[in-house]
Formats: structure tokens, sequence, C-alpha cells
């Protein structure tokens, strides 16, 4: 046996000892797959929305109904006037009030053009802009159909009348499930972060018992101390990802559309820059603690530099080229690309050829500091 396969056996027999370790490196994971694919969508649902309506006709009460009826909105109790409207939203019972005006039954039955008002909370700019789009596509809906209707009643056709019309087939999402998208996004971040808090720990714990100045004292290298520390949790973070992918299959309904072993190989070119940050935390740290902190710290960047919540095309360029250096990007776009688009190895050999120079960078660099630290 090499010095190197002694090394990796090593640390697979203390990771066996831990029985508490092991149980942490599934359960907790699992648990935040399942809450935070839930918890974390880019949906906006529930809105609490109230109706003023001040004509008060059978065609204000039918477009009222038809704003009810939507799963999206939660109406609250109808607003008798417009200071009351105002005052709800200033207090947070609602976030959008529609008012109906006086005359909208008269402008509707001259085919003058009526105006609904949405009156909008702006503090979440997001959340507002989908409200809104929301409850103008349903207005627009009830326009529709209303115009619809008139014009059957004259023997002419909607469709004869629109200079063009709209098919938006969708691709790889076509029920536009938020969890497809989110899901291997989230099992990127929850692997990265197991498998550089493990190495992390595993190096640190030996600093403080004192076994790591016995084992560079040993004939063993210090690039075989660090492969021998790396590897089993480069092991584990692949079971780990398996086991994410077919719990998102299986319980999320996820179509695994690529090639496994495609998946697999930009996984393993991946590990690369999880583990060699778990390697350049431990040479910094001193403590499991200040290796937890620095990893939530660079996890963050990671995070918010990656796409997972805000696309990157709407940040600043200057943050966009940032991007570039962050390995997370490259393999959360694999992962959904070969999970729903089928992609194969060659079609991401442009996310994948940044990816393993960025891992290749960023542990060799985590070797070299290792090297100085423990030199």
């Amino acid at each position: 046996m090499t010095r190197l396969q002694t090394m990796i056996w090593k640390e697979f027999t203390q990771i066996r000892a831990d029985s508490l370790t092991l149980r942490l490196m599934i359960a907790p994971i699992l648990i935040q797959l399942f809450i935070l694919a839930y918890a974390l969508t880019t949906e906006v649902k529930n809105t609490p929305v109230a109706v003023l309506d001040r004509c008060n006709t059978p065609q204000s009460a039918d477009l009222s109904a038809h704003l009810r009826a939507s799963p999206l909105m939660r109406f609250k109790p109808a607003a008798q006037t417009e200071e009351e409207l105002r005052e709800r939203i200033d207090r947070g019972d609602i976030k959008v009030g529609v008012t109906i005006p006086t005359d909208f039954s008269q402008k509707i039955d001259r085919s003058e053009g009526a105006v609904v008002q949405l009156t909008i909370d702006g503090q979440d700019a997001n959340a507002a802009a989908i409200a809104s789009g929301y409850l103008q596509a349903i207005i627009q809906s009830w326009s529709q159909a209303h115009l619809k209707k008139r014009l059957a009643a004259q023997g002419i056709r909607l469709e004869q009348m629109l200079p063009l019309s709209i098919r938006e087939p969708i691709l790889f999402n076509p029920l536009l499930k938020p969890t497809w998208y989110m899901v291997p996004g989230l099992a990127v971040l929850l692997v990265t972060m197991i498998t550089a808090l493990l190495t992390g720990f595993s190096i640190v714990k030996e600093k403080e018992r004192g076994t790591l100045e016995q084992l560079m004292v040993t004939p063993l290298r210090p690039l075989e101390v660090v492969m021998g520390k790396t590897i089993p949790f480069a092991v584990i973070g692949l079971l780990e990802l398996c086991v994410l992918m077919v719990f998102a299959m299986l319980w999320f309904k996820i179509p695994f559309r690529g090639s496994f072993m495609t998946l697999l190989i930009y996984a393993i070119i991946y590990m690369f820059s999880s583990l060699g940050l778990g390697v350049l935390t431990s040479t910094i740290a001193r403590t499991p603690q200040q290796v937890m902190f620095l990893t939530f710290f660079i996890l963050i960047f990671f995070l918010l530099l990656s796409g997972f919540f805000i696309p990157i095309e709407n940040m600043p360029p200057i943050v966009q080229k940032i991007t570039y250096i962050n390995p997370v990007r490259y393999f959360m776009f694999i992962i959904r690309d070969v999970l729903l688009k089928g992609s194969s190895f060659a079609d991401l050999w442009y996310q994948g050829a940044p990816l393993l120079l960025i891992g290749i960078l960023y542990f060799t660099g985590a070797t070299l500091a290792f090297n100085r630290k423990v030199g």
C-alpha cells in the first residue's frame, strides 16, 4: 500500500469512527433541501389585495369576481373609500388596491376604454412588479373575454380583428415549476458547504490535536497529506450529490434528461474548487469555529454571484466580470442543463473548461499556502 493510500485509509477510518459526523452528513442535508426548496421560490403568491368598487354595476361586479377567482392572490374585504384603501396599504394590511371607477360601465358600454387603477405597495420592488403583472394579466383577460362576447354578437371572431397572435411553447420546464430551477442550485450549494467544511474541520482538528506536525515529520509529503485529507471528502461529496439527485427526482419529480456520467465527471472537476476552499480555510484558521466563519463568509459571495437569486445579466458590468472566477456559477449551470436539457459532455465544454481551470488554480493555491504554513 502506498503512502497516499495509507493516508486515505486513515482518513476513512477516522470518519467511520465518528458516527455523529456520519449522520450529520446525510440527514441535515436532505432536511435543508426539502425545506429550502419550498421556502426559496421566485413565485409571488398570496399577495393581499383589496378591491374598491365605486361603480357597483353587474359589469364591475363581474370584474371583481374574475379577480377573486385567481389563486395567486389573497383577497381581503372590499374597501369602501379611497382613504380606507390607502390607509390599509399604509399599515401593511394589503399590498395592492384595485379601484374600479364610477364611470367604468359607462365607458365599457360606449367602447371608450375604462381605466382600472392599481395602487401598489412598492417597498419590495420585485414582488410589487410581479403582483402588478399578475393583476394586469387578469384584468386584460377579462377585457378580452368581454370584447370577444361583443364581437361574437356581431358575428365577428376576435382573432380576425387582431393583427397578430403569440404562441409560446415552454421548453425544458413546461409547467414552470420553480423547484425544477431551485433544487439543482440548492444541491450545489449544500454539497459545496459540506465538502468545504468537512475538509477544513479535518485539517484543523489535526492541528488542535498536534497530529498534523507528526504527519509532517513522516515520509509523507505535504501534497500527499492534502490529497489524503481531501480525497475521502470528495468521495463523500459525490455520494451526497447522488443522494440529493435521487431525492430531487423522487420527491420533486425533477426529470433527469442527461447522462449521469456527464454529471459525475463535471462534479469531480468541481470538487477541486470546493475542496480547495476547505484546504484554504484550514490554512488560515486555527479552530473549527474559524473554519466555519471563513467558509460561510466565502460561500455568501459564491452564492450571491452565482446567478442563483439575481440573474448575472442584471448585475453591473464590473460585477459580472467578477463572477467569472466563481466556480458555483459554472456548476449550477451545468447541473441544470444536464437535468433539464439533457446536455451532453461536449455541449457543456465552454462551462467545464473555466470550471476546471478555476478548480486547478484554487486547489493549487490552497496547497501551496498549506505547504508554506506547515513548512
